[in-house]
């Protein structure tokens, strides 16, 4: 299965070229001059999932910002999930949704795709979690981390290493979905009420998670912002999938639309958002294009589907 799941996503990740998240409005040199070193930040308790094949990582896990506040982790050998605080009640079983945030599985975009996400989901009424999967090895020094970063974005490589690092992810977000169920009456959690949120990379690790079809780890809902939509995979009863991606955007425009094609021709239930302008990381960036409207319609969907109060 592994195999399998790694010929499939190194096709998306060769469509999408990098498939980082960053600013749409940064040029790619610019980008990565504005990211600087940052302590270890304080974030709430964070659930350790279990890791049945472990990640050869000797760098720490370590910070860095990107201007003028959007945080970035990299190096993550160690998977996490955070329950961020707030939300329903805390006597009530509520839906949830687990954040996948982006990054070309170099590091994760922790603001632009996680906190601040979280903070405008949470009074929906679900319970949002933000996953901290497992990132590419990289130097043990933020100088590695931004030679990477370089390396990337000016001379487009790494592809083989993303694409390896992949199955990584997606065997994390499986054991985030295992962990909201079998922690559902702790966390109060409905447990036939599990979504997936992705960005970017994360999107094509949701992609993963739900192509690979474990009986256990399969989402009720899912989301996939500025990820792939080109694939003939689609899994068995297919849960309801809610898609967003501008036209511009950088890493997924020359994409067609099979993947959407092909889940409406299943049977299950699909919701495509196509906006004429955004570029690629709008997630939690207004840009005064339609795309700022993404997570407005994303809560209407959860309402609408009854996947959120």
């Amino acid at each position: 299965m592994r195999n399998a799941l790694s010929r499939r996503l190194f096709g998306l990740l060769a469509g999408a070229s990098a498939c980082l998240a960053f600013s749409a409005q940064a040029a790619p040199g610019e980008w990565v001059n504005g990211v600087a070193p940052i302590a270890t930040p304080k974030e709430p308790p964070a659930f350790a999932l279990p890791v049945a094949t472990p990640l050869a990582n000797p760098a720490r896990e370590a910070w860095a910002q990107q201007d003028p506040k959007q945080r970035l982790v990299y190096n993550v050998s160690k998977p996490t999930l955070t329950l961020i605080p707030g939300g329903p009640a805390a006597d009530q079983d509520s839906p949830a949704v687990i954040l996948v945030p982006g990054g070309g599985f170099q590091f994760l975009a922790m603001d632009n795709e996680g906190y601040d996400v979280a903070k405008r989901l949470a009074p929906l009424g679900v319970r949002v979690f933000i996953l901290k999967y497992r990132t590419i090895p990289l130097p043990d020094s933020f100088d590695g981390f931004k030679a990477a970063l370089a390396g990337t974005f000016q001379r487009g490589e790494g592809a083989e290493e993303r694409t390896r690092q992949a199955p990584y992810a997606v065997a994390d977000a499986q054991a985030a979905i295992r962990a909201v169920r079998e922690h559902a009456r702790e966390w109060r959690v409905d447990p036939k009420r599990v979504g997936v949120l992705g960005f970017s990379a994360g999107a094509m690790t949701v992609l993963g998670a739900l192509q690979a079809n474990a009986s256990d780890a399969r989402p009720d809902f899912a989301g996939m912002i500025y990820g792939p939509t080109q694939s003939s995979v689609v899994p068995p009863n297919a849960p309801p999938l809610f898609a967003a991606l501008a036209a511009d955007d950088r890493f997924f425009r020359a994409q067609d639309f099979s993947l959407i094609q092909n889940w409406r021709a299943s049977g299950a239930s699909v919701e495509l958002h196509l906006y004429s302008a955004g570029g690629h990381g709008f997630a939690s960036q207004p840009h005064g294009t339609t795309s700022d409207a993404w997570l407005d319609q994303y809560a209407l969907w959860l309402k609408a589907m009854k996947f959120a109060p």
